[in-house]
């Protein structure tokens, strides 16, 4: 079991590399890791834990749904893939944790300076180092690096759920590891994505706090900030991603999100994901709907376009509630029950992640990343032995 644990944290911490590709950004070998360990509990009879219990409704009603859906052979197990990381991950990682923390500490801090590297080497030395250990890379000038993911989005919300991690963990213990992510997301992978997901914990951070000197802070800063952007040819950084959306969105405001088109397929996915949602009453479309939805829908408007028409649809939540309907209410509940267990002793902290949690997986994540599944298990972890109260 010693070395599925190993596979289930390395494969869990680099979920794009491999060997051999199998066609997909994040590779099977995380899942296979994840699906031998729960076979080996069962056989067993291992306890599993009651806030991932009520997510096993939604396992069980995709596999359901997958049969009845008349779907290629790729879809059902994209599906069968996702839905299982979903339900099991969490336990899985809270039981490797809970086994042995020290190892689990020891790979986090380690794995944290292996993507550093891969970066700087990329950014200062060989722009496609690492590759041959990955699927595809999507990188150009304007962009970051990618390190060990094939995109600097994916590389910049890797770094924003380890920073999760750490915060949960203890801050004052691990802040030097924050701020070396940090340094990753502003500087190596650059992604405009990850900079606003950055923005959007600060800010939910001061609110959630419910202190005037922590809002007066944050008005403080913004003003500096726009001072800072003023005083500045900022048209000399442009050939930064987040800096050339910044000065299109000061030229054409919301308008960007048509103009870009990668923001407007992005944001296409949240929009008529949850659309669908709504007209279907929360009933559940099925796995191979998605695509169909769209040829019906797209006629109808005039924002979106150049939309992917393949039935995998770019949001976390957004999946869950389209394929699932209401039933996929299930899991942001479950997240959302762990994540008070995890704060319950300061409701500012609760609702500050519980708030941006469910933002940010509104985005293109895709449902067999398996940072959602160790996030989720450090806080069960969290939970069952931890005392949080100095804990951010």
């Amino acid at each position: 079991m010693n070395i599925l644990y190993w596979l289930a944290l390395f494969t869990g911490f680099f979920p794009y590399l491999t060997i051999v590709s199998f066609g997909t950004d994040i590779q099977p070998w995380n899942f296979l890791s994840i699906f031998f360990i729960v076979t080996i509990f069962v056989l067993y009879s291992k306890r599993f834990d009651n806030n991932i219990k009520y997510s096993f409704i939604v396992f069980i009603l995709s596999i359901i749904l997958v049969f009845l859906s008349m779907s290629d052979l790729k879809s059902y197990i994209r599906s069968f893939i996702g839905y299982f990381s979903i339900v099991f991950s969490p336990f899985v990682y809270f039981y490797i944790i809970s086994k042995n923390y020290n190892r689990f500490l020891y790979f986090l801090k380690l794995s944290t300076y292996i993507w550093f590297i891969v970066a700087v080497v990329q950014k200062f030395l060989f722009s496609s180092f690492g590759s041959i250990l990955l699927n595809r890379i999507s990188s150009d000038a304007i962009r970051g690096v990618t390190s060990l993911s094939p995109e600097p989005t994916f590389y910049g919300i890797v770094g924003i759920f380890y920073i999760l991690v750490f915060y949960s963990i203890g801050y004052d213990k691990f802040k030097k590891y924050i701020f070396i992510w940090l340094f990753q997301i502003l500087f190596l992978a650059q992604s405009s994505m990850a900079i606003v997901f950055l923005i959007i914990f600060y800010v939910y951070k001061i609110i959630f706090s419910f202190r005037l000197t922590y809002l007066l802070s944050l008005s403080i800063f913004f003003v500096l900030g726009l001072i800072i952007f003023l005083s500045i040819d900022i048209n000399s950084y442009v050939h930064i991603r987040a800096v050339s959306l910044l000065i299109d969105f000061l030229d054409k405001g919301f308008m960007i999100f048509q103009l870009d088109q990668s923001l407007n397929d992005r944001l296409s996915a949240v929009f008529f994901s949850l659309k669908g949602f709504i007209d279907n009453y929360g009933l559940p479309h099925g796995m191979s709907s998605y695509s169909i939805y769209l040829m019906e829908e797209l006629p109808k408007q005039d924002f979106f376009y150049g939309v992917s028409m393949d039935n995998r649809i770019m949001s976390y939540y957004g999946t869950i509630l389209f394929e699932l309907g209401i039933f996929g209410l299930t899991i942001p509940i479950v997240y959302s029950i762990i994540i008070y267990k995890a704060y319950k002793k300061s409701l500012k902290i609760v609702i500050h992640y519980l708030f941006f949690l469910h933002t940010i997986l509104f985005a293109a994540i895709q449902l067999p990343f398996p940072f959602v599944g160790i996030y989720m298990g450090i806080l069960l972890y969290k939970a069952k032995y931890e005392n949080t109260n100095n804990t951010q």
